[in-house]
């Protein structure tokens, strides 16, 4: 059954025959149509669900609205709310106090110092052993020997694992850099959301 709101008439005394129908606790469903036309009826045809509708007692009392569908912008509003909002909730959780972020920081950045600390000391020791090297194969060439290709190559290998360590670095203070940005974030948001 399907009631038009073009028809005012209609629909005044079509209601009280519908409330007459419907004792027995049925609901309606108002939706708009295609048309623009607001549409009372005993279902809401797939089509139209996307667009929302209200739930109504045969009397016209909304009991429900549901809202449209979202989509595009709107729709990446919505999750980007969400999202920050499961965020925040778990910053609350995780954190009781903005010294509570910037202990967690400095133990994160303790284990990454102190592995840093452990680089430069190895970069130091292999440079002194290529140095070393370079030393010996020096004094066998100012002696008119000839450098091993062995001693030359062991020479290239260390400075090739000073390379890779020094890489290493990078990346520890790209990382350094990294949990520094995120904590400061972290710190801000609680401070943010712990003061409303």
């Amino acid at each position: 059954m399907k009631i038009s709101t073009v028809w005012p008439l209609l629909v005044v005394l079509a209601l009280p025959a519908l409330a007459i129908a419907k004792q027995d606790g049925q609901v309606l469903y108002r939706y708009t149509d295609e048309n623009g036309v607001q549409v009372i009826d005993d279902l809401v045809p797939p089509r139209y669900v996307a667009g929302g509708y209200e739930i109504i007692t045969p009397s016209g009392r909304v009991l429900k609205e549901v809202p449209p569908e979202l989509t595009g912008a709107a729709l990446a509003e919505k999750k980007r709310r969400l999202e920050r909002e499961k965020t925040d909730r778990e910053l609350l959780k995780r954190y009781s106090s903005v010294a509570d972020i910037e202990s967690a920081r400095d133990r994160k950045l303790a284990i990454v110092q102190q592995d840093m600390a452990i680089m430069r000391s190895n970069i130091a020791s292999l440079g002194s052993q290529i140095e070393r090297e370079e030393d010996e194969a020096a004094r066998i060439q100012r002696n008119g020997g000839e450098v091993r290709p062995e001693r030359l190559q062991r020479i290239e290998d260390l400075r090739t694992e000073i390379e890779v360590l020094e890489e290493r670095m990078a990346l520890r203070r790209k990382e350094e850099k990294r949990i520094n940005a995120e904590f400061d974030r972290a710190a801000g948001r609680y401070t943010e959301i712990a003061g409303k």
